[in-house]
C-alpha cells in the first residue's frame, strides 16, 4: 500500500472533521460549501434559471457564527491565565519558542485545545536534530540544538498502528501528512506548495523517521509512484542512545488514546447548519413576500392603455386617474412566521449546547490521574478536555527530557505543565484561608496546603515553587522587622 493510505478510523471521521473545520472557520466557508450545507429547493431541476435562483437563495441565508463564537469563547476562559510550566532551565526556551517556529509552548497549547472542543483530537510530535555527542546546556544555546514540540492536527495524521510488547499497547507506526513551500530558485519570490509524508516507525533497531513525497515529472519512483525525500534515521537520545519508542503523544477530548474521541462542539455545529438552512427559508420568504404589490381593478383595456402610455407613479406628488368603479390598492401576504420561530427555536437550543460545555458531568468516567488532580475541579466535557491537553502536554515535556537526559522526580503538587480546568469563575473564600493558616501556624498541616490554595486562586504566581516562596518570605522579613521597630 502507498504512504498515503489512510486508517479506517480516519475515513470514517475525516467527513465530520471537514465539516466542523467548516462551521468554525465561518459563513464564507459554508456558503462555499453550496449544496452540502444548503440543498437545493428542487434539486431535480438543474436548468440555468434554477441555479440563479438558488445561487440568489443562498446568498441571501445568514450563517451565524455560534460555533465559532463558542469555541473562542471557552478558548478564551482556558487561557486567560497563562498555563503553569515547571521545567528545567534547559527548557525555558519553550516559554518563547516551543517548536522552533516562533510558537510558545503556551500557543501550542491552545492550538491543541482548539483541536479538541473542534475535532477531538490532537497529535503531538517530539523532535531533536541529530547529533552523535553528548549535549550541554551552551550547546542548547548556541547550536539550536533543543528538542521541539511539533503540534499537528487530526486531519494531518492519517494513518497509525499500535502493538501489544509486554502487556502495554505501543505505537509502533505513525504517518503524517505536511505541506511545505518551496523557494524557485530561479525566483526568490515565487514558492510552490509541497506535499509530502512523514514516516514515523519502530524497527528492530528502533524508532526511525523518514520523509516520502510524490515522484515528479521523469522522476524514478516505487511502485506507487513516491520517491524517499529524507531518507531513514534512527535519532538518538542522551548518550547516543537510540529510541525503544516513537516520541509522538496523541491526545484526545475524552483520554490519550487512538480510540474515536468525542468531539464537543459537534451538536452545535449541527445544529448552527440546520439554523443556516432555517435562515434560507426565511429569507426567500421576506424577499418574495415582504415587498408590497399594488392592484388596479374595474379597469378597460383602453383606460389600462393610456396609463401605461404615461408611466403608472406611485406615491406622493402623483395620482392615477380611475374609472368610475375602478379599484386600486395594496397587496401583502400574510406574515408567515413559521421559518423564524423555527431559527428563533434553534438558537435557544444553540445556546443551550454552548453552556453545557462547561457543565458538571456525573456520568462521565475520569481517568487515575485525573481524579489526582486538585479538589474542586469540575467534570465537565471542557474541563476534561483541558485534564487531557495538561497530561498530554506532560508527556511531551518528559519525552524532551529524554532527549536531553535530564532526570526528573515528580512531586506532590506540581506539575510540569498545567492549564486551567475551571470554566466557572471561583474565589478564594476567607474562611477557608483563615483556618488554613491557623492550621499552618499550629503545626497541624504544612506550609504547601496554603501554597496551593494561593496558586490556585492566583493569590501568588502559580509557577513559584515552595522553596522559592519560603525565599521571598526570608528575604522580605527583615525589613519588616526593621519597619516595626523604627515605628516603635
Amino acid at each position: 500500500m502507498p504512504i498515503n493510505s489512510t486508517h479506517p478510523q480516519y475515513d470514517e471521521l475525516s467527513p465530520r472533521w471537514q465539516r466542523m473545520t467548516d462551521v468554525c472557520n465561518g459563513e464564507d466557508v459554508i456558503k462555499r460549501g453550496g449544496e452540502r450545507y444548503l440543498p437545493m429547493p428542487n434539486k431535480d431541476i438543474r436548468t440555468p434559471e434554477a441555479l440563479a435562483r438558488y445561487d440568489n437563495y443562498k446568498d441571501r441565508a445568514v450563517f451565524v457564527e455560534v460555533t465559532k463564537d463558542t469555541l473562542d469563547k471557552y478558548t478564551g476562559q482556558a487561557f486567560k491565565d497563562d498555563p503553569v510550566l515547571n521545567v528545567d532551565k534547559q527548557l525555558d526556551y519553550m516559554k518563547r519558542d516551543a517548536n522552533g517556529a516562533g510558537l510558545s509552548l503556551y500557543q501550542v497549547a491552545q492550538k491543541c485545545f482548539e483541536a479538541q472542543l473542534e475535532r477531538g483530537r490532537f497529535g503531538l510530535f517530539v523532535d531533536y536534530p541529530a547529533t552523535n555527542d553528548e549535549v550541554s546546556q551552551a550547546d542548547v544555546e548556541r547550536n539550536a540544538l533543543r528538542p521541539t514540540i511539533n503540534f499537528y492536527a487530526p486531519e494531518s495524521i492519517i494513518n497509525w498502528r499500535t502493538t501489544v510488547i509486554g502487556g502495554q499497547t505501543v505505537t509502533n507506526m505513525v504517518v503524517l501528512h505536511e505541506t511545505v513551500y518551496e523557494t524557485d530558485p530561479d525566483d526568490i519570490f515565487s514558492s510552490e506548495q509541497v506535499e509530502q509524508w512523514r514516516y514515523l516507525g519502530l524497527d528492530e533497531t528502533g524508532y526511525f523517521v523518514e520523509v516520502r513525497r510524490k515522484a515528479a515529472t521523469g522522476q524514478q519512483g516505487d511502485n506507487d509512484g513516491f520517491v524517499i525525500h529524507q531518507p531513514r534515521v534512527y535519532p538518538t537520545k542522551s548518550g547516543n542512545v537510540k529510541f525503544d519508542r516513537i516520541p509522538f503523544v496523541i491526545g484526545g477530548s475524552d483520554s490519550n488514546d487512538w480510540c474515536e474521541q468525542n468531539i464537543p462542539l459537534e451538536s452545535l455545529a449541527k445544529m448552527n447548519l440546520a439554523h443556516y438552512r432555517n435562515s434560507a427559508d426565511y429569507e426567500q420568504s421576506a424577499f418574495i413576500c415582504g415587498q408590497v404589490q399594488p392592484w388596479m381593478s374595474g379597469v378597460s383595456a383602453q383606460r389600462m392603455e393610456a396609463l401605461e402610455k404615461q408611466n403608472i407613479r406611485i406615491g406622493a406628488g402623483s395620482m392615477i386617474m380611475l374609472e368610475e368603479n375602478g379599484k386600486f390598492g395594496f397587496a401583502q401576504a400574510e406574515p408567515n412566521g413559521l421559518a423564524g420561530e423555527a431559527m428563533d427555536k434553534k438558537y435557544a437550543i444553540m445556546q443551550a449546547l454552548g453552556a453545557k460545555l462547561a457543565e458538571p458531568n456525573t456520568s462521565s468516567a475520569i481517568t487515575a490521574t485525573q481524579s489526582n488532580h486538585e479538589a474542586g475541579v469540575q467534570n465537565s466535557t471542557a474541563s476534561m478536555a483541558v485534564s487531557c491537553l495538561n497530561e498530554a502536554i506532560h508527556d511531551a515535556i518528559l519525552l524532551c527530557y529524554e532527549y536531553l537526559g535530564i532526570t526528573y522526580t515528580a512531586k506532590d503538587g506540581e506539575y510540569l505543565f498545567k492549564a486551567k480546568q475551571d470554566f466557572v469563575s471561583a474565589t478564594a473564600d476567607n474562611n477557608i484561608m483563615t483556618a488554613i493558616g491557623s492550621w499552618t501556624s499550629s503545626g497541624l498541616a504544612p506550609k504547601s496546603v496554603a501554597y496551593n490554595y494561593m496558586r490556585k486562586y492566583n493569590l501568588i504566581d502559580p509557577e513559584l515553587k515552595d522553596d522559592e516562596i519560603d525565599d521571598l518570605i526570608d528575604s522580605e522579613l527583615p525589613s519588616a522587622v526593621a519597619t516595626a521597630f523604627d515605628n516603635k
